[in-house]
């Protein structure tokens, strides 16, 4: 018997029509949103994109596993065969909640323990960033 191997892709939701948007910064996302809404819309794009061999190549094994949107990041987990249609699928995401968006893939891994350590990794230098740049907001 083969062991099921699937990959584990954390992204991040950046809203580039807000002021607010940098490199570094992350802005939440609605409330709203979720795991299942997201895979859903997922789905969708895949099936748009890649017709019915590319949804019937992903769908048993692609789902999101986390989501936050406090800060707009997430972890989706796919088969290893299927992690670049999975990796388009998210990079052809343009609409979320009828706000513009755009997805960044920042880390795949193997293990959903090393996905959540290298976003709380980035999370930790947000925060660090914002400290800071509140730190000379005050200052001056």
């Amino acid at each position: 018997m083969v062991r099921f191997k699937s990959r584990y892709l954390l992204f991040e939701v950046l809203y580039p029509q807000d002021k607010q948007f940098h490199e570094h910064s992350t802005i939440p996302s609605d409330e709203s949103i979720t795991s299942s809404s997201l895979s859903k819309l997922l789905r969708n794009t895949i099936a748009e994109n890649f017709g019915d061999v590319g949804i019937g190549k992903v769908a048993s094994s692609l789902s999101v596993k986390y989501f936050s949107p406090s800060t707009s990041t997430g972890i989706l987990r796919v088969s290893r065969q299927h992690i670049r249609l999975a990796w388009a699928a998210l990079c052809f995401l343009r609409e979320l909640n009828g706000k513009p968006i755009v997805v960044r893939v920042v880390r795949v891994s193997g293990t959903i323990k090393k996905a959540e350590l290298a976003a709380i990794d980035r999370n930790t230098t947000d925060i660090r960033l914002l400290s800071n740049l509140n730190d000379i907001v005050q200052n001056a």
